[in-house]
């Protein structure tokens, strides 16, 4: 009997394991612990740029040249040379390559800065002016500059991205309105036809951007600005039957104070379906 109970007990107990294991089999596996999200991508887009700032303009290398040979000029010397400040605004496209670098076009529009100089010689002629005689210039230059440029940007903390970059293009320059008043009381007049010079033109910049939104960026910046030579149309005397045809060249650059922002073009391209397990 007891041995009866046993083998019994046994049977029980390997019919209940297995039992067991067959319903353990029909369970579904355990999931898959959670992806992580992987990092956000190493690349920009297309952007959208605009910008308004100050020039502070800087002449250089100022000279005359006077192409009538028959008349003859003695000893000119300048005796002072200065150009006002100029506004500035422009606007362009360009693209982020990826978190260290960006390319950009623009274009850009100076208003006029008044030029003025002074201008002496030796008085030849017992003119009532002293030992020399002087002549008051006065003109006005604007521009509009076109510009490609390329930008590293240097990492960003706390929402803010300190960057440097450099461009070259071409700036097209208007000389209008310009004219020489002598300042002896026997007076005189001269004045030069406009003129639309084009020059290469090239740019250093550095600043900051903020990051306002994941899409729009404010910058503030500083930019060195370099137009080139440019000159002035030809000086037509009035009131005299004689004329040195005098021409004026001079050098100019800028110092800059840019405010801007850019505007990243969201993308269109739809986001990769999600990845299905199946078990």
């Amino acid at each position: 009997m007891g041995r009866s109970f046993a083998l019994l007990l046994a049977a029980a107990i390997a019919v209940g394991a297995s039992a067991s294991a067959q319903a353990a089999d029909l369970l579904p596996p355990p999931p898959m612990p959670p992806m992580e999200p992987p990092p956000p991508p190493d690349f920009g887009g297309w952007y959208l740029r605009g910008d308004v700032g100050v020039a502070a303009n800087q002449l250089s290398g100022v000279s005359s040249k006077f192409t009538n040979g028959a008349v003859f000029v003695p000893a000119p010397v300048m005796n002072s040379v200065s150009i006002g400040d100029s506004a500035f605004a422009g606007a362009g496209v360009g693209y982020q390559f990826n978190n260290w670098f960006r390319f950009d076009v623009t274009a850009e529009y100076q208003t006029a800065a008044q030029y003025s100089a002074v201008q002496s010689y030796a008085n030849l002629w017992n003119l009532p002016c002293g030992d020399r005689c002087h002549d008051l210039y006065s003109g006005q230059h604007s521009a509009a500059v076109f510009l490609a440029n390329a930008y590293v940007d240097l990492g960003t903390w706390y929402g803010i991205t300190p960057f440097i970059g450099g461009g070259v293009g071409v700036g097209v320059n208007w000389m209008q309105n310009f004219y020489d008043l002598s300042a002896q009381p026997a007076g005189g007049f001269g004045y030069a036809q406009n003129r639309m010079p084009s020059n290469f033109a090239w740019q250093l910049s550095a600043g900051l951007a903020y990051n306002v939104t994941p899409n729009l960026k404010l910058e503030v910046g500083y930019r060195y600005l370099d137009l080139g030579k440019m000159s002035t149309g030809t000086i037509v005397c009035q009131g005299f039957g004689v004329c040195p045809g005098e021409v004026q060249s001079f050098y100019l650059a800028s110092h800059d104070v840019k405010l801007g922002f850019r505007y990243v073009i969201p993308s269109l391209t739809p986001p990769p379906a999600p990845l299905i397990r199946k078990y």
